[in-house]
């Protein structure tokens, strides 16, 4: 997905990320106006679980 920078909107991203850790696999999402925070979500999420 790309978001031009400066649109003036208010969508929301969504990212889901699958994970695979020892075998096991899992997903996490993150949801945030901005991609790149909405990753980090997801991501913080995984590193939460682990």
């Amino acid at each position: 997905m790309r978001i031009p920078p400066g649109g003036k909107t208010d969508a929301l991203c969504e990212t889901i990320i699958t994970w695979e850790l020892n075998g096991r696999e899992f997903t996490t999402t993150g949801l945030d106006s901005d991609q790149t925070v909405a990753a980090i979500k997801a991501t913080q999420k995984m590193l939460n679980l682990i």
